[in-house]
């Protein structure tokens, strides 16, 4: 008992040490300072919007196709006598060579006899010449002697009226008289048959002409020459293989000219072209479609780290509207596709080759443009004057590869915010960087360079 009375009177003194010292450090502590509170400050990279002249562009991608393509169809049929030299697939070939030789002796033969025709009917002609020229002659002596026959008719009526002779003296010399008649009717009649037969035998000449000429046509047609610059595209024919008429034997490619299809959306056009334009097609101009519409072209390749291109003009656009993907062809044509030609560097545009066009507008001063990428649902993030974010509608008037042309809701010299922004509140406080390289990179997209 007197332990634990013991204990308990050593537990004292520690406890009241211990409530002095607490005393002492509330009695000597300072009052907590109240810190104003901070906004926080966010950084973005911004450009500043420029105001420029802008070319709208529009890079799309086709196949390139000859301009021209030739099916070589046989008019004639024949066997097959001669063959060029280099009739192979993807051989180059100049305008005017000879390609193929189709046997002509058949086609000869039928010339010597159309000849042969012609030359005796017009020797018939020139019988019927003299024919007429005889019978007008004897027509004439016929017609002196029919006036003496007249004349001693009517002087044996007389005598016959003073009757010094007899009536059958007058009856005879009256049937001389419708002899000689007779004789004069039947040369006229004849004479006026020539004319007739002048035109049987000048219709039969003209046939004989035409026959004669279609036979030299056949026999032309059994040479078979490149129609222009072209490259052979197949051959169907061997030597001395009969070919019968229309039986195919030759397709070539041009190559003076190559052209590009592409696909093109109705409304990704529209954006290219702002001028209004009337197209009558009962009276075509010389003009190129292209230079109508103020549209230019170029066509690229990229191949391993060359970028090569060669000058296009747009000249047409497809009949009618893709009725799956709703799209407009656009057809535009290279010259001279073959010409610079490097090995290994510059290929030649070949048939089927995969390309890209570049497709460019008139110029439009003064517009209003910023990077595609800065857009978010038709609204861009805008730095205001106080610093704060805005967001801010806006109207685009037309799209290129990697910008935006903006019709409404925005002005020159703003501050438009191009980084990510996550969380996006209206009116936050921000820190505007200026991107230069993304300020650069843009007006070299809108300058094409």
């Amino acid at each position: 008992m007197k332990k634990s009375r013991l204990k308990r009177l050593l537990i004292l003194p520690a406890i009241l040490i211990g409530v002095v010292i607490l005393v002492l450090l509330v009695k000597n502590s300072t009052q907590p300072v109240r810190m104003a509170e901070s906004e926080r400050t966010t950084a973005v990279r911004i450009i500043n919007v420029p105001e420029m002249t802008v070319a709208p562009q529009l890079m799309t991608t086709g196949n390139v196709q000859p301009s021209r393509v030739w099916s070589g169809i046989a008019q004639v049929s024949g066997k097959v006598t001669e063959l060029h030299p280099r009739l192979k697939r993807g051989a180059l070939i100049r305008q005017g060579e000879i390609l193929l030789q189709i046997d002509p002796r058949d086609y000869e033969l039928a010339i010597t006899q159309a000849e042969t025709g012609l030359e005796a009917i017009r020797v018939q002609l020139a019988q019927i010449d003299v024919q007429e020229s005889n019978a007008k002659a004897l027509l004439e002596i016929e017609q002196q002697a029919l006036k003496v026959a007249e004349s001693e008719f009517q002087r044996k009526q007389k005598m016959f009226q003073r009757k010094t002779i007899s009536q059958s003296e007058l009856g005879k010399e009256q049937r001389s008289l419708l002899t000689q008649q007779r004789s004069v009717q039947t040369l006229i009649n004849s004479i006026r048959l020539y004319p007739v037969d002048r035109r049987r035998l000048t219709a039969e000449l003209e046939r004989a002409q035409a026959q004669l000429a279609d036979a030299r046509l056949n026999l032309e047609r059994t040479t078979i020459r490149m129609p222009f610059n072209g490259r052979i595209a197949e051959v169907k024919v061997e030597l001395q293989q009969f070919v019968g008429l229309g039986s195919l034997m030759v397709v070539a490619d041009g190559t003076e000219k190559a052209e590009i299809a592409v696909q093109i959306p109705m409304e990704r056009l529209g954006n290219l072209i702002h001028s209004e334009l009337e197209i009558d097609p009962t009276e075509p101009g010389t003009a190129s479609i292209g230079k109508l519409l103020g549209l230019s072209a170029r066509v690229q390749l990229q191949q391993n780290q060359y970028l090569i291109e060669w000058d296009a003009q747009v000249t047409r656009l497809s009949d009618a509207l893709d009725p799956r993907t709703r799209t407009v062809g656009v057809i535009v044509e290279v010259e001279r596709p073959y010409a610079r030609v490097q090995p290994g560097r510059r290929p030649p545009l070949v048939k089927g080759l995969f390309v890209d066009v570049l497709l460019q507008g008139q110029p439009r001063e003064r517009q209003i443009v910023i990077p595609l990428s800065a857009l978010r649902d038709q609204q861009l993030y805008v730095v205001n004057q106080a610093q704060r974010l805005e967001q801010r509608p806006v109207s685009i008037s037309s799209r290129g590869s990697d910008y935006a042309i903006i019709d409404s809701g925005l002005q020159a010299g703003e501050q438009v915010v191009i980084s990510d922004l996550t969380p996006a509140v209206e009116g936050m406080l921000l820190k505007p960087v200026a991107d230069a390289a993304a300020q650069q990179q843009l007006l070299n997209s809108i300058r094409g360079s």
